[in-house]
C-alpha cells in the first residue's frame, strides 16, 4: 500500500514484490531457513555419521556449497524458491577505479579526522547521559 502510495517505479515496485514474497514464504515455512539447510545438508552427506560430528570434508563441502549459492552457480530452490542469484562475473566488475584526488591536502584529511573526532564525543556524551543513574 505504502509503495502505491509513493507511486513507487514498476521496477522497484517488482523487486520489493518478489523480496516481500520471498520473506513471506521463509516466514510461514514454505522455504527452509538457513539453519534448516545446513542441518540437512550436513545430515544428507555421505559421510555423517548422524553422531553430531562434522568431519573437516563435511564442513568443507558446505562451505563450497554456500560459496556456489551465494555466487549463483548453484540452485537451492528449498532455500531460494523462486529467486535467482545471477552469477557474479569478472565481467560485470566495475570499470572505474577508486579516486584519491578528492582528498587534496594533509589539512583537507585534518578537518576530515575532526568532525569524525567531534561526532564520536557527541555521541559518547550522549550515551553518557543515556545511563546515568
Amino acid at each position: 500500500a505504502y509503495l502505491d502510495h509513493i507511486q513507487c517505479d514498476s521496477v522497484t515496485m517488482d523487486r520489493m514484490t518478489t523480496y516481500l514474497d520471498f520473506i513471506e514464504k521463509r516466514a510461514t515455512g514454505q522455504l527452509q531457513t538457513p539453519a534448516t539447510w545446513v542441518r540437512n545438508f550436513i545430515r544428507n552427506h555421505e559421510e555423517y555419521n548422524f553422531d553430531s560430528v562434522v568431519t573437516d570434508s563435511i564442513a568443507y563441502d558446505l562451505m563450497v556449497a554456500c560459496k556456489e549459492i551465494g555466487e549463483g552457480k548453484r540452485g537451492a530452490p528449498e532455500l531460494l524458491g523462486d529467486v535467482v542469484i545471477k552469477p557474479i562475473l569478472a565481467s560485470d566488475a566495475y570499470q572505474t577505479k577508486l579516486d584519491s584526488t578528492r582528498v587534496v591536502s594533509n589539512d583537507h584529511i585534518r578537518s576530515l579526522l575532526q568532525r569524525y573526532a567531534t561526532r564520536k564525543t557527541k555521541f559518547d556524551e550522549t550515551i553518557a547521559v543515556e545511563f546515568q543513574i
